[in-house]
């Protein structure tokens, strides 16, 4: 048996977990106010009511004023990478977990047998001691303004015994399934930001009595399970001393990352000293000690703005199924409000939609060459093409559901303006028969003088005037 991880030695591990904000910002409306003076703000605010350390994305201009250059600064996104985010290290960090009753260890309580990669429900393995423990070293909880986001946990795996490679990724592959103990945290975080953003800013909120300035389709995903992880990434990050620990390493540690196509299971890194291979659910770097920290971070930073586009780009791909699947079993297709309300379901989740895609595709466009090599060998590797393909589909679908309920709605609002033209028109040419059969009696002018056919004039033109005003109210867009 190769040993892996000795006993009582420590590797540097980080788990990413994307999760839901319930909360969406209007950021045309920041981006006319200054978005990044907006996001200096709220985080001194935030620094001056609660604890940890509240940052926003930071664009390191250069002194010789170009976009891009050869160090490891990125060219700025339109909207920026996230919103806020809340970090706690050190004392900061025991503060908080005590706060929360949380441990600074996570240990999972069942055992592992260990020529296996799963767990065994069976006495004999809860009698077996868990083969190693995870010590957290920082938190990191980002928000992002499009209503979610994300952790990233930061620390050291710690063997209790010699472990082989395949034991050492079994245990933390079940170290991570501990992780949602934390949502009561992630969940405190959000709703403080959620609290201090000004309401003129908020689209879309599911925290207090905050005002919905959107008709957002009421049965939306973004209202579910807010502040807790869809899923956790297991990122490896192993640290070589020597070149022929690194070149070991590097062919080994391959096997720590999963990949649902093994062809593209490969290195993609463009520097020497260095070994990335993005996975599914388990990614690892390697990299020798004398490498930029910044550098060996791009594959963590990568991971967790893709995973957050992930789960939103999930959650569009359901919301515009069943919205569509709705709307296609409604009956109710004679009442005007009912369909304008429709109309504007329909067109919030459009708008949503086309958003957060276009957010995406910027995203990658102000990327340094090493992280855009991450960013499409995850588009491959998550198979993202069918995801983009499938919201696609839906998207047309929809289009086509709203340009119906349109043209409902035009028929409707006809035949209500030919109905109330008909009636008064008719109502006025009853007054005129009543008329001139002696019926309608003249009005006097108080001299003795009668006004004749005045009375009918007046309802004729009173009915046409109604008439007209009923047409250019129902004939108006909707917006």
């Amino acid at each position: 048996m190769t040993v892996f991880l000795a006993a009582f030695d420590e590797m540097e591990m980080f788990f990413n977990g994307p999760m839901r904000s319930g909360i969406v910002l209007d950021s045309q409306a920041l981006l006319n106010a200054g978005y990044r003076n907006f996001q200096e703000k709220l985080a001194q605010t935030l620094t001056s009511h609660y604890m940890g350390t509240w940052e926003c994305p930071q664009f390191l201009a250069r002194r010789n004023k170009m976009a891009f250059d050869v160090d490891n600064f990125q060219g700025e996104t339109i909207i920026p990478r996230y919103l806020i985010s809340r970090s706690f290290s050190g004392e900061n960090l025991a503060e908080i977990l005590e706060e929360f009753r949380l441990p600074p260890e996570v240990r999972p309580l069942r055992g592992m047998h260990a020529s296996t990669h799963t767990e065994e429900f069976t006495e004999e393995a809860d009698s077996m001691p868990f083969p190693a423990k995870f010590r957290l070293e920082k938190l990191d909880i980002y928000l992002y303004d499009y209503g979610y986001a994300s952790c990233l946990i930061r620390g050291k795996v710690v063997a209790l015994r010699d472990m082989t490679l395949e034991e050492y990724r079994a245990a933390v592959e079940y170290i991570s399934s501990s992780l949602p103990d934390y949502t009561e945290l992630f969940q405190s975080t959000i709703a403080k930001v959620a609290k201090v953003i000004p309401p003129e800013y908020i689209i879309l909120s599911f925290h207090g009595n905050q005002p919905l300035r959107s008709a957002l389709w009421p049965n939306t995903s973004l209202r579910q399970h807010i502040g807790e992880l869809f899923w956790v990434h297991r990122i490896f990050s192993i640290r070589c001393k020597t070149d022929e620990e690194f070149e070991s390493q590097k062919e080994t540690c391959r096997a720590l990352a999963y990949s649902a196509r093994n062809d593209t299971l490969t290195d993609i890194a463009m520097t020497p000293g260095l070994a990335i291979y993005p996975g599914n659910g388990n990614s690892c770097v390697v990299y020798k000690e004398d490498t930029p920290d910044w550098n060996v971070a791009r594959l963590r930073s990568v991971i967790r703005a893709k995973n957050v586009f992930y789960a939103a780009l999930q959650d569009v791909d359901r919301d515009l199924f069943y919205l569509n699947n709705e709307l296609s079993l409604r009956r109710d297709n004679r009442d005007m409000a009912s369909i304008e309300r429709q109309m504007q379901y329909t067109a919030d989740c459009l708008a949503r939609t086309g958003f957060i895609k276009s957010v995406y595709d910027d995203y990658d466009n102000q990327l340094d060459p090493q992280s855009i090599g991450i960013w499409d060998h995850l588009r491959v590797t998550w198979i993202m093409g069918d995801m983009f393909r499938a919201i696609d589909q839906k998207t047309a679908m929809l289009d086509k559901v709203y340009d119906r309920l349109a043209q409902r709605l035009q028929s409707l609002q006809s035949r209500r303006i030919s109905q109330l033209i008909v009636a008064f028109i008719a109502i006025a040419l009853v007054t005129m028969v009543l008329d001139l059969v002696g019926v309608v009696p003249k009005l006097n002018t108080g001299d003795g003088g009668g006004i004749g056919m005045t009375l009918p004039v007046i309802v004729l033109a009173f009915a046409l005037g109604a008439a007209t005003l009923l047409a250019l109210r129902h004939s108006k867009p909707k917006k």
